[in-house]
């Protein structure tokens, strides 16, 4: 046996390195599966913020418990979560506010006391508070208030007036201090950072203040809503696979605690990490088989056509140890043992070779840390892939043993049909369950992971079946023509079934490398929108302004015609499923901004009005006011009996003739909508008046627009025309006599006969409104803000909403009316859910940001961060935090179902390299015969160009045309298994939806690299074949 092996090196050592492929493919799956799953766990444990791994317990004081304190709550903790987590870190606060100097409001701030506090912060003057009352503030506090060590503070304590009068406590500042940054000690806490800025307190702005440090013996039980936590951080070097189903565990059943404080809570994040984790190791149990058992199936295929082939050739030793006295058995085993010893001789190489791809994989591609592991089901694995070997041999060597001996010393045994065979049909018709069951969405398991590549097989087969009667007749036509080289050829892929295989393997390699080459492209392009949809633009600033108009005018001193930059406003309310509002520079959103590939949004609609804005600065409303009301004469009020339970008769109450209301609507600069009474119509008749009355803007406004109240209860409408001539502040016109410069009026009613229009007067500057009023009040607002904004709606309409007219949230966290413009699939930031609105048509109404909003500014060019942060800071808005597209792609990109996406790579060279073998293999087991047949021809008289010429062809062809076969299958299989590749970690609807369609350019580049580097394979094989061809081989022997 050692000597046949000798006797064909080459030969043995392509089998070799075939069965050290197919245990490579079978290997690398567990071992590259295992170590995503450690790197993905490395990965959400380094990323993870110590507070969403940290264990949190919080309780606060109450009148039954007044007393406790931060390390009260270690009892807490269940035994059972102890060992999982190391030392805590308690804290108690107390929010409360001081008078940072005489003659000022006072300022809120944050009291704390926290273990080692002393240690994580630098005394930049005077010492550690350590006795009860002691504080430490800021060094910039200290600087900008020139408070002396030793000042003191007496503020109330808060709650203390629960069990009496309210108590007041002396805080004595006995230091200063500067906060050493340490993630894993502060954790979410932000101790300074305030100073030198204003926030908002009720109506009034007020310095803000940066936190007191002290001592826990400050808190007494005097301080009764003194809030008390304990942090306790992960013991990561604990968490790991192994022992995540029993931390999973733990977590979900902790226990009971053996003690502490009563009604503390117990919280932590981790099972949220947890979740993520599985929810990837899930996606990679996914696509980890999907791809591995493509390859897989194509491996196990090319090692039974080669011993097909390798059995072909040794049919005349078959026939030899029949005639010496074996029996057929007897026979096959000799030959199923030569090639079984060969392939067992690459199992421990391809297991080697597994290690090495999953080992460069780790130092390369993983984050550090990743252990090197070799889990049972690599072994199992091995185990397998020997299994497919042998079978494979056995089924190759089946045919030889049911051969007669003159069958088995023919130099080409002869076909039995050209019909297909049973084999062929089997791989038909599971290719065509397997189509219809992926288009229909009603396949899944074993059989719908093998469909794309056993498109390809069956292709293939068929295909290669229908190459003899075409070689045939294209043979026939080329001998016609006198043609001889590519008659040759075609005579030679009709006649000989060993090359004719290599369309096969080639129509499964190519198709796979296709069906790879797409998943990682559709897959980069889906990442590619994610990102950009979570990022927005390609750089985006997080401001601490909460002044829309301002951050709009600092961005503007930058970039003036916003095709560089935008302010964005994004507003969310408390409810988590409600609407958020997204506030972006219409104009400028296609220059700066990403939009959702497939969509185009229609920004046009949403830009604000060219009205200009009118600011009212002055005392007095003045102007000229006429009117012309009527109302029903005969309008009665039947009262109703009374509800005291005193009899009384009903009666009936004619309308008094109480005077209508005319008001003026303003917002001030803090955004409040508010109405000034500037008339009083008289219900009834005609008449004129002068307009005088006080605006009560000091700081100066907008105008909103104009309201009109029918005060009387009794009359039932009064209808009519009010007319405005010259109104104005101080004398001055407005000159807001053009019904252009007034939205519409909008009924608050459907289908009632409200009516308040805007009319031209007689003067350039006079109003006419004609009215009908039934109800209370009737509004008419200034043009320079539509009355409802336009918008894009993604997602539902919000509850009690139409499409036309539903409500949202303003900046200033006010809701604002909205119609949708568009309805889109996803927005920047928001995704799914949200409404997109123009920022500078809400930022004319002035205000500040709502508390649950946030204001940033949106960069075309990531090069310009820095010009812009100047601009922002010569205004006073400091940036906080960046978020940029690249980073929101890398995050994508260093996902589990991304990474797991990587091995297709793999999968398509190792599909090439398989088939590159296969042609290596064809070329060696056959040579002899090739060498032979061709030498008969060379002595003919046929010249040995000619003859090599055709052997080059011959190769050639089969390359190609099982590379056109594999190009249209692997497209087929793209369309029909994509749906089956999870793209994303999460399991919610991916936003936005995802985009299958093939990537044409990707597949088309795969298919012409394959077929390049076997055509070069293959020509370099035929070209070894034709230089063996000479007179000598013109013999028989065995």
């Amino acid at each position: 046996m050692w000597a046949a092996i000798r006797y064909r090196r080459a030969q043995a050592l392509v089998l070799v390195l075939l069965s050290a492929m197919v245990a490579t493919c079978a290997v690398v799956a567990p071992l590259y599966q295992r170590a995503l799953q450690q790197g993905q766990l490395r990965q959400a444990v380094s990323q993870a913020d110590v507070v969403d791994t940290a264990l949190v317990v919080r309780a606060g004081r109450s009148q039954s418990n007044p007393d406790f304190r931060s390390g009260d709550l270690a009892r807490s903790v269940p035994a059972s979560l102890t060992g999982l987590y190391g030392r805590g870190v308690g804290q108690m606060s107390q929010p409360l506010d001081v008078v940072p100097r005489k003659g000022l409001k006072s300022s809120p701030l944050t009291l704390l006391a926290r273990d080692r506090v002393c240690e994580h912060v630098r005394v930049t003057a005077g010492r550690c508070p350590t006795a009860p009352g002691e504080v430490m503030v800021s060094t910039k506090d200290l600087k900008a208030w020139s408070w002396p060590l030793g000042t003191t503070f007496t503020t109330a304590i808060p709650g203390s007036d629960s069990a009496g009068p309210v108590k007041l406590a002396t805080l004595k500042v006995s230091g200063a201090y500067e906060v050493e940054p340490d993630p894993a000690y502060w954790m979410t806490e932000q101790l300074d950072g305030k100073s030198g800025t204003f926030i908002t307190v009720g109506q009034e702005i007020v310095p803000a203040v940066d936190d007191f440090v002290t001592a826990e013996s400050t808190f007494t039980t005097d301080w009764r809503e003194a809030q008390a936590t304990l942090t306790l951080p992960l013991k990561r070097a604990l968490f790991t696979l192994d022992n995540l189903d029993r931390i999973s565990a733990v977590l979900a059943h902790p226990g009971n605690a053996s003690g502490g404080v009563a009604g503390a809570l117990v919280s932590t994040q981790l099972p949220t990490v947890i979740e993520g984790l599985r929810v990837g190791q899930s996606r990679l149990g996914v696509i980890v088989p999907l791809l591995i058992a493509q390859l897989a199936l194509l491996a196990v295929a090319i090692l039974l056509l080669v011993a097909q082939a390798a059995v072909e050739q040794r049919r005349p030793e078959v026939a030899l140890a029949r005639l010496r006295g074996r029996s057929r058995e007897g026979a096959g085993r000799l030959v199923m043992g030569e090639l079984a010893l060969t392939a067992a001789l690459g199992m421990p190489v391809g297991f080697l070779l597994a290690v090495l791809v999953t080992s460069v994989v780790r130092w390369t591609v993983l984050p550090p840390g990743v252990p090197f592991e070799v889990p049972w089901q690599a072994y199992a694995a091995v185990g397998l892939a020997a299994v497919a070997c042998a079978g494979a041999i056995w089924l190759a060597a089946r045919p030889v043993q049911r051969l007669t001996v003159s069958s088995l010393l023919r130099r080409v045994a002869p076909e039995r049909s050209r019909a297909i065979g049973v084999v062929d049909l089997l791989a038909v018709a599971l290719a065509a369950f397997g189509i219809v069951g992926l288009a229909t969405r009603t396949l899944d398991g074993p059989l719908a992971l093998l469909t794309p590549t056993l498109i390809a097989l069956a292709a293939g087969l068929v295909v290669a079946r229908l190459v003899v009667p075409a070689a045939a007749a294209a043979g026939r036509g080329f001998q016609r023509r006198g043609r001889i080289g590519p008659a040759l050829a075609a005579y030679g892929l009709e006649r000989r079934p060993g090359p004719r295989k290599v369309v096969t393997v080639v129509s499964v390699a190519v198709a796979l490398t296709v069906f790879a080459a797409n998943a990682v492209a559709v897959g980069d392009r889906n990442w590619q929108a994610r990102a950009e949809v979570r990022s927005g633009a390609p750089l985006s600033l997080e401001t601490d302004s909460r002044n829309p108009a301002a951050l709009l005018t600092a961005v503007r001193r930058f970039d003036a015609d916003g095709t560089r930059a935008t302010p964005v406003a994004v507003v969310r309310r408390v409810d988590p499923g409600s609407t958020a509002t997204l506030a972006v520079v219409s104009r400028s959103l296609a220059d700066v901004a990403y939009e959702p590939a497939g969509q185009r949004y229609r920004v046009a609609a949403l830009a604000p009005p060219q009205v200009p804005t009118v600011a009212l600065k002055g005392s007095r409303v003045t102007g000229r006011i006429s009117w012309d009301l009527t109302a029903p004469e005969s309008d009665v009020v039947t009262l109703p009996p009374g509800q005291s339970g005193k009899p009384r008769p009903p009666a009936e109450v004619e309308p008094p003739g109480e005077p209508s209301e005319l008001r003026l609507s303003v917002t001030t600069p803090g955004g409040q909508r508010l109405t000034r009474v500037i008339a009083s119509v008289p219900l009834r008749g005609r008449g004129s008046a002068v307009l005088d009355a006080p605006l009560l803007c000091p700081d100066g406004c907008r105008l909103d627009g104009l309201e009109f109240r029918k005060t009387d209860p009794v009359a039932s409408q009064v209808s009519g025309t009010v007319t405005l001539t010259g109104l104005g502040v101080d004398g001055r016109s407005l000159d807001v006599g053009s019904p252009r410069q007034w939205n519409a009026f909008v009924p608050t009613t459907a289908g009632a006969p409200d009516r308040l229009d805007a009319k031209q007067g007689t003067a350039h500057d006079s109003l006419v409104l004609d009215l009908v009023s039934t109800g209370f009040s009737l509004a008419l607002t200034h043009a320079d803000v539509p009355a409802v904004v336009p918008g894009l709606l993604a997602g539902a309409v919000p509850p009690g909403g139409t499409p036309a007219s539903f409500d949202a949230a303003g900046l200033n966290g006010a809701p604002i009316r909205v119609s949708s413009a568009q309805h889109v699939d996803a927005l920047p930031v928001l995704g799914a859910k949200g409404v997109l609105v123009d920022y500078e048509t809400l930022a004319r109404l002035g205000g500040t940001l709502a508390d649950t909003g946030s204001l940033s500014v949106w960069l075309r060019d990531p090069g310009d961060v820095a010009a812009v942060s100047k601009a922002l800071a010569q205004s006073g808005i400091g940036v906080t935090n960046s978020r940029s597209y690249a980073q929101a792609k890398e995050q994508l990109d260093q996902s589990a179902s991304a990474q797991g996406l990587r091995l297709a790579v793999f999968t398509g060279a190792m599909g090439i390299l398989l088939a590159a073998l296969v042609v290596i293999v064809m070329t060696v087991t056959g040579w002899r015969t090739v060498a032979r047949d061709l030498a008969a021809l060379h002595m003919s008289g046929l010249r040995l160009s000619v003859l090599r010429g055709a052997l080059v062809r011959e190769q050639v062809v089969l390359v190609l045309l099982g590379s056109a076969v594999g190009l249209v299958c692997g497209a087929v299989s793209s369309v029909l298994a994509m749906p089956l590749v999870p793209l994303f970690d999460d399991t919610a609807d991916p936003v936005p939806a995802l985009q299958l369609a093939p990537a044409v350019g990707a597949a088309a580049g795969a298919a012409l690299l394959a077929a390049l580097v076997l055509v070069v394979v293959g020509w370099l094989c035929a070209r070894g074949a034709g230089r063996r061809v000479s007179l000598q081989r013109v013999r028989e022997s065995l």
